[in-house]
Protein backbone atom coordinates (compact mmCIF):
# COMPACT_ATOMS: atom_id res chain seq x y z
CA UNK A 1 0.00 0.00 0.00
CA UNK A 2 1.27 3.44 -0.52
CA UNK A 3 0.75 5.84 2.40
CA UNK A 4 2.18 9.26 2.74
CA UNK A 5 1.91 10.75 6.65
CA UNK A 6 -0.28 13.12 7.37
CA UNK A 7 0.76 16.22 8.20
CA UNK A 8 -0.79 18.98 10.81
CA UNK A 9 -3.52 20.52 10.83
CA UNK A 10 -6.20 22.39 12.36
CA UNK A 11 -9.21 21.20 14.63
CA UNK A 12 -12.45 22.66 15.04
CA UNK A 13 -15.17 21.79 17.47
CA UNK A 14 -18.36 23.28 18.39
CA UNK A 15 -20.74 22.60 21.29
CA UNK A 16 -23.25 25.03 21.27
CA UNK A 17 -21.86 27.90 21.09
CA UNK A 18 -18.51 27.27 21.94
CA UNK A 19 -15.58 27.23 19.31
CA UNK A 20 -12.23 25.02 20.44
CA UNK A 21 -9.68 24.82 17.89
CA UNK A 22 -6.69 23.19 18.38
CA UNK A 23 -3.45 22.30 16.16
CA UNK A 24 -2.33 18.67 16.42
CA UNK A 25 -1.23 15.24 14.52
CA UNK A 26 -4.34 13.51 14.90
CA UNK A 27 -7.69 14.55 15.27
CA UNK A 28 -9.96 13.91 18.32
CA UNK A 29 -13.63 13.24 18.33
CA UNK A 30 -15.77 12.74 21.67
CA UNK A 31 -12.36 11.53 23.50
CA UNK A 32 -11.60 8.87 21.00
CA UNK A 33 -7.97 9.92 18.50
CA UNK A 34 -7.81 9.06 15.58
CA UNK A 35 -4.30 9.06 13.19
CA UNK A 36 -4.84 9.67 9.59
CA UNK A 37 -2.65 8.13 5.77
CA UNK A 38 -2.96 8.55 2.52
CA UNK A 39 -4.14 5.90 -0.12
CA UNK A 40 -4.08 6.33 -3.76
CA UNK A 41 -7.24 5.75 -5.82
CA UNK A 42 -8.15 6.51 -9.57
CA UNK A 43 -8.90 9.47 -10.91
CA UNK A 44 -12.37 11.65 -10.99
CA UNK A 45 -14.49 12.42 -8.09
CA UNK A 46 -14.75 9.12 -6.61
CA UNK A 47 -17.80 7.09 -4.55
CA UNK A 48 -16.81 4.46 -1.55
CA UNK A 49 -18.55 2.23 -0.01
CA UNK A 50 -17.47 -0.39 2.35
CA UNK A 51 -18.21 -3.95 3.15
CA UNK A 52 -16.24 -7.58 4.10
CA UNK A 53 -16.28 -8.54 0.32
CA UNK A 54 -13.44 -11.46 0.86
CA UNK A 55 -15.38 -13.23 3.72
CA UNK A 56 -12.71 -12.83 6.50
CA UNK A 57 -15.16 -11.15 8.18
CA UNK A 58 -13.32 -7.74 8.19
CA UNK A 59 -14.77 -4.60 6.25
CA UNK A 60 -12.85 -3.67 3.09
CA UNK A 61 -13.29 -0.69 0.64
CA UNK A 62 -14.78 0.02 -2.59
CA UNK A 63 -13.82 3.13 -4.44
CA UNK A 64 -15.46 4.22 -7.87
CA UNK A 65 -13.08 6.08 -10.08
CA UNK A 66 -15.18 8.49 -12.11
CA UNK A 67 -11.89 9.32 -14.50
CA UNK A 68 -10.60 5.54 -15.10
CA UNK A 69 -13.81 3.68 -15.57
CA UNK A 70 -13.13 1.16 -12.92
CA UNK A 71 -13.58 0.62 -9.11
CA UNK A 72 -10.47 -0.17 -6.83
CA UNK A 73 -10.75 -2.43 -3.97
CA UNK A 74 -8.53 -1.80 -0.77
CA UNK A 75 -9.31 -4.80 1.68
CA UNK A 76 -8.92 -4.45 5.61
CA UNK A 77 -6.49 -6.81 7.70
CA UNK A 78 -8.50 -5.99 11.12
CA UNK A 79 -5.70 -4.53 12.55
CA UNK A 80 -6.17 -1.08 10.67
CA UNK A 81 -4.34 -1.54 7.22
CA UNK A 82 -6.24 -0.90 4.15
CA UNK A 83 -4.38 -3.37 1.80
CA UNK A 84 -4.51 -2.80 -2.14
CA UNK A 85 -6.80 -5.22 -3.96
CA UNK A 86 -8.18 -5.27 -7.11
CA UNK A 87 -9.23 -2.83 -10.07
CA UNK A 88 -12.15 -3.91 -12.02
CA UNK A 89 -13.89 -2.57 -14.86
CA UNK A 90 -17.07 -0.79 -14.43
CA UNK A 91 -18.22 1.07 -17.46
CA UNK A 92 -18.06 4.64 -18.37
CA UNK A 93 -17.90 7.09 -15.70
CA UNK A 94 -18.93 5.26 -12.30
CA UNK A 95 -20.26 7.64 -10.14
CA UNK A 96 -22.47 5.90 -7.36
CA UNK A 97 -22.21 2.55 -6.06
CA UNK A 98 -24.51 -0.25 -4.04
CA UNK A 99 -23.81 -3.44 -2.62
CA UNK A 100 -25.79 -6.36 -1.69
CA UNK A 101 -25.78 -9.84 -2.87
CA UNK A 102 -28.28 -10.16 -6.13
CA UNK A 103 -27.62 -13.20 -7.09
CA UNK A 104 -28.36 -15.01 -3.84
CA UNK A 105 -24.57 -16.84 -3.51
CA UNK A 106 -23.28 -15.94 -0.54
CA UNK A 107 -20.81 -13.40 -1.79
CA UNK A 108 -21.06 -8.88 -1.78
CA UNK A 109 -22.47 -8.50 -5.77
CA UNK A 110 -22.15 -4.42 -6.57
CA UNK A 111 -24.16 -2.07 -8.84
CA UNK A 112 -22.76 0.95 -10.37
CA UNK A 113 -24.58 3.54 -11.34
CA UNK A 114 -22.56 4.74 -14.64
CA UNK A 115 -23.16 9.03 -15.29
CA UNK A 116 -23.79 10.33 -17.98
CA UNK A 117 -25.16 7.40 -19.80
CA UNK A 118 -28.69 5.33 -19.43
CA UNK A 119 -27.35 2.30 -18.14
CA UNK A 120 -25.63 0.90 -14.85
CA UNK A 121 -22.94 -1.96 -14.54
CA UNK A 122 -23.22 -5.30 -12.65
CA UNK A 123 -19.97 -6.50 -10.79
CA UNK A 124 -20.74 -10.37 -8.96
CA UNK A 125 -18.64 -10.73 -6.12
CA UNK A 126 -16.81 -14.11 -6.34
CA UNK A 127 -16.04 -14.01 -2.47
CA UNK A 128 -12.49 -13.49 -2.55
CA UNK A 129 -12.27 -9.98 -3.03
CA UNK A 130 -12.46 -9.86 -7.32
CA UNK A 131 -15.77 -9.15 -9.01
CA UNK A 132 -16.66 -10.27 -12.88
CA UNK A 133 -19.34 -9.07 -14.82
CA UNK A 134 -22.24 -10.97 -16.13
CA UNK A 135 -23.86 -11.41 -19.44
CA UNK A 136 -26.37 -9.40 -18.85
CA UNK A 137 -24.49 -6.18 -17.66
CA UNK A 138 -24.73 -3.39 -18.25
CA UNK A 139 -28.23 -2.69 -18.13
CA UNK A 140 -29.78 -0.36 -19.98
CA UNK A 141 -32.19 1.15 -17.46
CA UNK A 142 -33.60 4.36 -20.10
CA UNK A 143 -33.04 7.26 -17.03
CA UNK A 144 -33.00 10.98 -18.53
CA UNK A 145 -30.73 12.45 -18.43
CA UNK A 146 -28.51 9.82 -16.43
CA UNK A 147 -27.77 7.86 -13.11
CA UNK A 148 -26.13 9.31 -10.01
CA UNK A 149 -27.30 7.52 -7.40
CA UNK A 150 -28.24 3.58 -7.00
CA UNK A 151 -29.58 1.83 -3.99
CA UNK A 152 -30.20 -2.07 -3.24
CA UNK A 153 -33.03 -2.65 -1.39
CA UNK A 154 -35.65 -5.07 -0.62
CA UNK A 155 -38.61 -2.24 -1.77
CA UNK A 156 -41.56 -5.11 -2.36
CA UNK A 157 -41.06 -7.49 0.88
CA UNK A 158 -40.28 -10.78 -1.71
CA UNK A 159 -36.56 -10.85 0.05
CA UNK A 160 -34.86 -9.75 -3.17
CA UNK A 161 -33.30 -6.88 -3.37
CA UNK A 162 -34.60 -4.58 -5.85
CA UNK A 163 -33.05 -1.49 -7.65
CA UNK A 164 -33.33 1.81 -7.08
CA UNK A 165 -32.05 4.73 -9.21
CA UNK A 166 -32.65 8.77 -9.60
CA UNK A 167 -35.19 9.31 -12.71
CA UNK A 168 -34.78 13.47 -12.66
CA UNK A 169 -36.81 14.11 -15.65
CA UNK A 170 -39.92 12.07 -14.42
CA UNK A 171 -39.36 13.84 -10.93
CA UNK A 172 -39.23 10.60 -9.25
CA UNK A 173 -37.09 7.53 -8.72
CA UNK A 174 -37.43 4.37 -11.31
CA UNK A 175 -37.57 1.17 -8.85
CA UNK A 176 -36.89 -2.19 -10.59
CA UNK A 177 -37.72 -5.50 -9.29
CA UNK A 178 -35.11 -7.90 -8.30
CA UNK A 179 -34.80 -11.08 -10.10
CA UNK A 180 -33.33 -14.70 -9.95
CA UNK A 181 -29.41 -14.58 -10.63
CA UNK A 182 -28.73 -11.23 -10.37
CA UNK A 183 -31.35 -9.27 -12.96
CA UNK A 184 -33.75 -6.68 -12.62
CA UNK A 185 -37.67 -6.33 -14.28
CA UNK A 186 -37.00 -3.28 -16.59
CA UNK A 187 -38.31 -1.11 -17.60
CA UNK A 188 -39.12 -0.83 -13.74
CA UNK A 189 -41.67 1.58 -11.82
CA UNK A 190 -41.20 5.13 -12.03
CA UNK A 191 -42.11 6.33 -8.04
CA UNK A 192 -43.53 10.12 -8.08
CA UNK A 193 -40.90 12.19 -5.26
CA UNK A 194 -42.61 15.23 -6.32
CA UNK A 195 -39.72 16.85 -7.92
CA UNK A 196 -36.13 16.07 -9.26
CA UNK A 197 -33.57 14.82 -6.59
CA UNK A 198 -30.58 15.42 -8.15
CA UNK A 199 -28.22 14.27 -6.21
CA UNK A 200 -29.60 11.10 -4.79
CA UNK A 201 -31.94 9.18 -1.64
CA UNK A 202 -32.22 7.81 1.27
CA UNK A 203 -33.69 4.46 1.97
CA UNK A 204 -35.26 2.90 5.35
CA UNK A 205 -38.36 1.92 7.59
CA UNK A 206 -39.55 5.42 8.23
CA UNK A 207 -43.32 3.91 10.14
CA UNK A 208 -41.75 1.25 11.36
CA UNK A 209 -43.78 -1.38 9.03
CA UNK A 210 -41.40 -3.75 8.40
CA UNK A 211 -41.52 -2.00 4.49
CA UNK A 212 -38.98 -0.02 3.31
CA UNK A 213 -39.76 3.81 2.64
CA UNK A 214 -37.57 6.92 0.74
CA UNK A 215 -37.12 10.06 1.25
CA UNK A 216 -35.55 12.74 -1.57
CA UNK A 217 -33.83 16.21 -1.72
CA UNK A 218 -35.66 17.87 -4.14
CA UNK A 219 -35.59 21.40 -5.06
CA UNK A 220 -37.05 23.53 -2.43
CA UNK A 221 -38.84 20.45 -0.51
CA UNK A 222 -37.96 17.11 0.88
CA UNK A 223 -39.94 14.57 -0.58
CA UNK A 224 -41.53 11.66 2.11
CA UNK A 225 -42.20 8.31 0.18
CA UNK A 226 -44.20 5.81 2.52
CA UNK A 227 -43.92 2.15 1.12
CA UNK A 228 -48.19 1.21 1.23
CA UNK A 229 -46.97 -2.35 2.04
CA UNK A 230 -48.83 -3.82 -0.54
CA UNK A 231 -46.05 -5.64 -2.56
CA UNK A 232 -47.11 -4.04 -5.64
CA UNK A 233 -44.15 -1.01 -5.24
CA UNK A 234 -46.96 1.79 -4.29
CA UNK A 235 -46.08 4.84 -2.02
CA UNK A 236 -48.26 7.57 -0.73
CA UNK A 237 -46.02 10.96 -0.88
CA UNK A 238 -45.60 13.63 1.47
CA UNK A 239 -43.43 17.04 1.13
CA UNK A 240 -41.75 19.26 3.91
CA UNK A 241 -40.59 22.53 2.98
CA UNK A 242 -36.95 23.28 3.51
CA UNK A 243 -35.69 27.37 3.47
CA UNK A 244 -32.31 26.51 1.49
CA UNK A 245 -32.45 23.50 -1.49
CA UNK A 246 -31.54 20.46 -0.08
CA UNK A 247 -28.78 18.30 -1.72
CA UNK A 248 -27.74 15.51 0.38
CA UNK A 249 -29.90 13.47 2.32
CA UNK A 250 -30.02 10.62 5.14
CA UNK A 251 -31.99 8.53 7.40
CA UNK A 252 -30.64 7.23 10.18
CA UNK A 253 -31.57 6.99 14.38
CA UNK A 254 -29.89 10.09 15.69
CA UNK A 255 -31.32 10.35 18.98
CA UNK A 256 -31.25 6.85 20.01
CA UNK A 257 -35.30 6.25 20.30
CA UNK A 258 -35.26 3.28 17.78
CA UNK A 259 -37.22 5.53 14.85
CA UNK A 260 -35.50 6.71 11.60
CA UNK A 261 -34.48 10.45 11.49
CA UNK A 262 -33.68 12.68 8.88
CA UNK A 263 -30.71 14.56 7.90
CA UNK A 264 -30.24 17.35 5.30
CA UNK A 265 -27.42 19.05 4.14
CA UNK A 266 -27.73 21.68 1.70
CA UNK A 267 -25.24 23.42 -1.04
CA UNK A 268 -24.75 26.56 1.14
CA UNK A 269 -24.61 26.24 5.43
CA UNK A 270 -27.02 24.58 6.65
CA UNK A 271 -27.34 20.73 8.14
CA UNK A 272 -30.58 20.02 9.51
CA UNK A 273 -31.81 17.21 11.63
CA UNK A 274 -35.80 16.42 11.78
CA UNK A 275 -36.51 13.93 14.57
CA UNK A 276 -38.74 10.90 12.95
CA UNK A 277 -41.94 9.60 15.08
CA UNK A 278 -41.90 6.36 13.99
CA UNK A 279 -45.47 6.64 11.86
CA UNK A 280 -44.28 8.12 8.73
CA UNK A 281 -43.34 11.63 9.81
CA UNK A 282 -40.79 14.15 10.36
CA UNK A 283 -41.66 16.65 13.59
CA UNK A 284 -40.18 19.87 12.56
CA UNK A 285 -40.83 20.95 16.34
CA UNK A 286 -37.60 18.64 17.01
CA UNK A 287 -35.70 20.00 14.36
CA UNK A 288 -31.95 20.87 14.84
CA UNK A 289 -30.23 23.16 12.68
CA UNK A 290 -25.91 23.39 12.78
CA UNK A 291 -23.86 25.54 10.87
CA UNK A 292 -21.83 24.02 8.55
CA UNK A 293 -19.08 24.97 5.47
CA UNK A 294 -20.41 25.83 2.29
CA UNK A 295 -20.75 23.21 -0.76
CA UNK A 296 -22.23 19.77 1.06
CA UNK A 297 -21.91 16.68 -0.92
CA UNK A 298 -22.48 13.25 0.76
CA UNK A 299 -23.27 11.71 3.95
CA UNK A 300 -22.55 8.42 5.62
CA UNK A 301 -24.01 7.49 8.85
CA UNK A 302 -22.54 5.13 11.54
CA UNK A 303 -21.84 4.74 15.34
CA UNK A 304 -18.70 6.34 15.58
CA UNK A 305 -17.81 6.71 19.20
CA UNK A 306 -19.40 3.46 19.98
CA UNK A 307 -22.21 4.90 22.51
CA UNK A 308 -25.16 2.89 20.38
CA UNK A 309 -26.70 5.44 18.59
CA UNK A 310 -26.02 6.31 15.23
CA UNK A 311 -23.30 9.20 13.96
CA UNK A 312 -23.30 11.18 10.75
CA UNK A 313 -20.26 12.57 8.51
CA UNK A 314 -20.70 15.20 6.17
CA UNK A 315 -18.33 16.23 2.84
CA UNK A 316 -18.08 19.41 1.45
CA UNK A 317 -15.97 21.14 -1.48
CA UNK A 318 -15.04 23.93 0.56
CA UNK A 319 -12.23 21.06 2.34
CA UNK A 320 -14.32 20.55 5.50
CA UNK A 321 -15.83 17.60 7.09
CA UNK A 322 -18.35 18.10 9.63
CA UNK A 323 -18.88 15.07 11.56
CA UNK A 324 -22.22 15.39 14.10
CA UNK A 325 -22.43 13.13 17.22
CA UNK A 326 -25.94 11.76 18.04
CA UNK A 327 -26.90 11.85 21.47
CA UNK A 328 -30.19 11.60 23.61
CA UNK A 329 -30.63 14.94 23.76
CA UNK A 330 -28.48 17.44 22.02
CA UNK A 331 -26.21 16.89 18.95
CA UNK A 332 -22.37 17.85 18.83
CA UNK A 333 -20.66 19.02 15.60
CA UNK A 334 -16.80 18.46 15.24
CA UNK A 335 -15.59 19.78 11.87
CA UNK A 336 -11.66 18.97 10.89
CA UNK A 337 -9.52 19.31 7.50
CA UNK A 338 -7.21 17.01 6.04
CA UNK A 339 -4.01 18.80 4.32
CA UNK A 340 -3.82 16.69 1.14
CA UNK A 341 -7.36 16.09 0.60
CA UNK A 342 -8.85 19.79 -0.59
CA UNK A 343 -12.04 18.63 -1.72
CA UNK A 344 -13.66 16.10 0.48
CA UNK A 345 -16.48 14.37 -2.00
CA UNK A 346 -17.34 10.88 -0.67
CA UNK A 347 -16.91 8.93 2.66
CA UNK A 348 -17.70 5.63 4.22
CA UNK A 349 -17.79 5.10 7.97
CA UNK A 350 -16.39 1.41 8.97
CA UNK A 351 -14.36 -0.60 11.42
CA UNK A 352 -10.83 -1.39 10.02
CA UNK A 353 -9.49 -2.00 13.61
CA UNK A 354 -12.16 -3.82 14.82
CA UNK A 355 -11.71 -2.18 17.90
CA UNK A 356 -15.80 -1.47 18.01
CA UNK A 357 -15.38 2.29 17.30
CA UNK A 358 -15.78 3.98 13.61
CA UNK A 359 -13.35 4.68 11.26
CA UNK A 360 -13.78 6.41 8.27
CA UNK A 361 -12.20 7.05 4.38
CA UNK A 362 -12.40 10.50 3.31
CA UNK A 363 -12.12 10.72 -0.77
CA UNK A 364 -10.81 13.95 -2.74
CA UNK A 365 -12.61 15.23 -5.32
CA UNK A 366 -9.52 17.28 -6.97
CA UNK A 367 -6.89 14.30 -6.64
CA UNK A 368 -6.31 10.49 -6.61
CA UNK A 369 -5.84 10.54 -2.80
CA UNK A 370 -8.51 9.32 -0.13
CA UNK A 371 -7.39 9.97 3.54
CA UNK A 372 -7.86 6.99 6.20
CA UNK A 373 -8.81 7.46 9.95
CA UNK A 374 -8.31 4.68 12.21
CA UNK A 375 -9.12 4.66 15.75
CA UNK A 376 -6.50 4.59 18.61
CA UNK A 377 -6.50 0.74 19.90
CA UNK A 378 -5.18 2.08 23.36
CA UNK A 379 -8.04 4.28 24.31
Amino acid sequence: MNVLTSTSYFLLITIGLVDVYASAETIEIDSIKYTSSIIEVGAGQPSIIASDINADDNQDVIIANASDNNIITYLSDGKGTLNRGGIFAAGDSPSGLAISDINADGHVDVVVANHETSYITVLFGKGDGTFVEPPHSPLNINVKPHPHVVKLSDIDGDETPDLIVDNRSHNGLLVLKGLSAGRFKTPGKVINAGGDPYRGFAVGDINNDGFEDMVTPNQRDIGVLVNTGDKQMRFSLSKLAQPESPFAIELADMNGDGNQDVIVATNESMITIMLGDGRGNFLKGAKSEISASAGAKQIATGDINDDGIDDALISSWSGEVLAILGTKSSFKSISFKHPQISNPWSLAILDINQDGKSDFVIGDGDSKRAAVYVSSNDL
